[in-house]
This record gives C-alpha cells, sequence and structure tokens, in this order.
C-alpha cells in the first residue's frame, strides 16, 4: 500500500493519490481521540499540565518531520501531532470558561476563537511563505510557537481541576457538584 517509488529531489518520498486519501482517512480520527484524552487527561493531571502535554507532544511529533522518513511514519508524526494539538485545544475549551465569571464566559470564549482563526489565517499565509525557502522553516516557526506556549501556560492564572464555578461558588441558593440531589429535594433556600 505504502509506494515509495516516487521522491522529490531531495530523496524524500512522495504521496500517491491513495496516499493522499489514507492520510485523510487518519487526519479524521485525530479529532475525536484528541478531544477524548484532553478531557481524560484535564480531569486526571489538571488543565495546565495536559496543556503543557499536548503543546510539547505536537513539537516533538512535528519536528520529526523536519526528517526524511517513510510513508508509514510520516502518517504516525502526522496523526499523533494532530492528536496532541486537539489535546490543548480541548483543554482551552475547558480551561477559558472556567476563569472567568459567567457574564462573561461567552465574551473570553468568542475572543479564543477569534484569535484561533486570526493564528489559523497566519499560519496558513507564513507556512506558505516559508515553504518557498524551505520546509522545515514552518515546522520551526510552528515549534517555536508550541515550545513558547510550554513555558508560558505554568504560569497562566490557577489549576482549576476540581474547583466549582466562580459564580456557583458564591451564590448559595445553586448546586455545587455532589449537592444536586439535595437541591432537588429541597429546592432553592
Amino acid at each position: 500500500f505504502f509506494d515509495t517509488t516516487y521522491v522529490d529531489s531531495s530523496g524524500c518520498s512522495v504521496y500517491t493519490d491513495s496516499e493522499y486519501l489514507f492520510l485523510a482517512a487518519m487526519s479524521l480520527a485525530q479529532q475525536p481521540f484528541g478531544r477524548l484524552a484532553g478531557s481524560y487527561f484535564a480531569e486526571t493531571l489538571g488543565r495546565r499540565k495536559t496543556f503543557v502535554i499536548g503543546a510539547f507532544g505536537s513539537a516533538v511529533f512535528i519536528i520529526t518531520l523536519a526528517f526524511c522518513t517513510s510513508s508509514y511514519l510520516t502518517y504516525v508524526e502526522l496523526t499523533m501531532a494532530g492528536v496532541c494539538i486537539y489535546i490543548y485545544n480541548q483543554v482551552l475549551w475547558i480551561y477559558i470558561p472556567e476563569i472567568y465569571p459567567s457574564y462573561m464566559r461567552g465574551t473570553a470564549v468568542g475572543v479564543h476563537n477569534g484569535i484561533g482563526k486570526v493564528g489559523a489565517a497566519a499560519g496558513t499565509f507564513l507556512t506558505t511563505y516559508l515553504d518557498e525557502y524551505e520546509v522545515s522553516y514552518s515546522i520551526y516557526c510552528f515549534i517555536a510557537v508550541s515550545l513558547i506556549g510550554c513555558f508560558i501556560m505554568p504560569f497562566m492564572k490557577k489549576e482549576t481541576r476540581g474547583l466549582p464555578l466562580q459564580d456557583t461558588r458564591d451564590n448559595e441558593n445553586t448546586p455545587i457538584r455532589g449537592d444536586f440531589q439535595s437541591y432537588l429535594s429541597h429546592g432553592p433556600q
């Protein structure tokens, strides 16, 4: 299935049409596995540690793309990098709403989405621009951004694993996790 008879001028194998289809199918698997792993790790290890693991993991798997490998290894590298990217993306979807009060949660998530869209557009432009010189430049740029995120995240706002949301903690009439059954039986006090 993995045909490596086509090579470019640097000696790396070039994908055939069937290999691109296989790569597209593998890309579809990245999101559910990354989202589930991100949710699990965020609840067991904490939000900040999971973000660092996802960012560092994606940097490690992306750096291997700078070297010529077999088609199979390239599929594994791309798939694992995508899973790691979805891991830290899932943590941001959990962490951002937890650090803001309810009146600004929607705005915070919207700003997070907007910055992500700007970053995706800038990344696409930068990758296209840098690929004219050499493919490894865009890979090194992505690795640098991921590693900067690894170093910044431990200094971000407090860890929120296991804590109730701020507005539910301050409001006595709102159930906090395990108190939901008593809230249903007795109603608001």
